[in-house]
């Protein structure tokens, strides 16, 4: 794999990548269930960072929360229910990262964001749950 990254020596992503392969630190906020994490990166003797680059990198759904019992069984009636929002994100050669909304399953994409920088895909990851858990709305 070809080192792909140069991240500006100051930023707090780079700070945190070491010369050993680890995940990259995400804040993740509550009401998340991290499915699968694969976003690893380690730092390079000449200071560049070198990223997993699969096109499975992330996966997160919200949880669904407690509700009361009659509002439980109403949903078992048909009725309103809780929703199951999930964001993916992974590394498309030659389009760069992609991280995408799905609600409220796979076949529905409501929001996606490609980016070439590794700063940005955590970024927006980290905005996007941010968002959803804090304001119950899509990017």
């Amino acid at each position: 794999m070809d080192p792909i990254f140069r991240l500006p020596p100051d930023s707090p992503l780079a700070a945190a990548v070491s010369e050993d392969w680890g995940l990259l630190p995400l804040r993740v906020p509550a009401g998340w269930h991290v499915v699968y994490n694969e976003l690893s990166a380690r730092r390079l003797p000449d200071g560049r960072v070198e990223a997993n680059d699969s096109e499975d990198l992330y996966w997160a759904r919200t949880t669904l929360p407690p509700r009361p019992a009659a509002e439980e069984e109403a949903a078992a009636k048909g009725g309103r229910r809780s929703r199951e929002v999930n964001v993916d994100a992974g590394w498309y050669g030659g389009r760069g990262f992609r991280v995408v909304v799905l609600d409220p399953d796979w076949d529905h994409e409501r929001a996606s964001c490609t980016t070439p920088d590794l700063g940005g895909l955590v970024s927006t990851l980290e905005t996007w749950m941010r968002v959803i858990a804090r304001d119950g709305r899509l990017p």
